[in-house]
């Protein structure tokens, strides 16, 4: 079924081909210990798959999205979810995810963001130009 893969190494996220089987899924995020967490970023259920230790992982990158408040870490799968709860193809079109995603960088630049603004609670502010009246 088609999915996106959210790359933040490489700054790309690209339709791939998911074969359905939720074990692939840390496979294909490089989930460091084979654990992953859904984030749903639509009301339509579409969701993104990342790893769940992803913030330990050293020399990790990080990458925002428009609907969610914190950065999300390292690779993420990207799928719908049907009634059932089991993944289908996301309903959200490839372009959309691309004007709603900003690649962060590593920790360092996240740390610069806080040794500037102090505490931060919402990154999308800081990110989204649609979100800047709020900051």
């Amino acid at each position: 079924m088609k999915s996106y893969l959210i790359d933040p190494v490489v700054k790309r996220i690209e339709e791939m081909d998911y074969n359905g089987d939720w074990r692939t899924i840390s496979q294909t995020i490089e989930a460091s210990r084979g654990l992953f967490t859904v984030v749903n970023l639509y009301e339509n259920d579409d969701s993104v798959f990342i790893d769940d230790e992803g913030l330990y992982v050293e020399d990790q990158r990080f990458w925002a999205h428009k609907n969610y408040p914190q950065p999300l870490a390292g690779p993420g799968l990207f799928l719908g979810t049907d009634q059932e709860g089991d993944s289908v193809a996301p309903k959200t079109d490839i372009k959309q995810l691309r004007n709603d995603i900003v690649f962060i960088g590593d920790k360092h630049h996240l740390a610069l963001l806080h040794k500037i603004y102090g505490s931060i609670e919402d990154y999308r502010p800081y990110f989204f130009e649609s979100e800047k009246e709020t900051v």
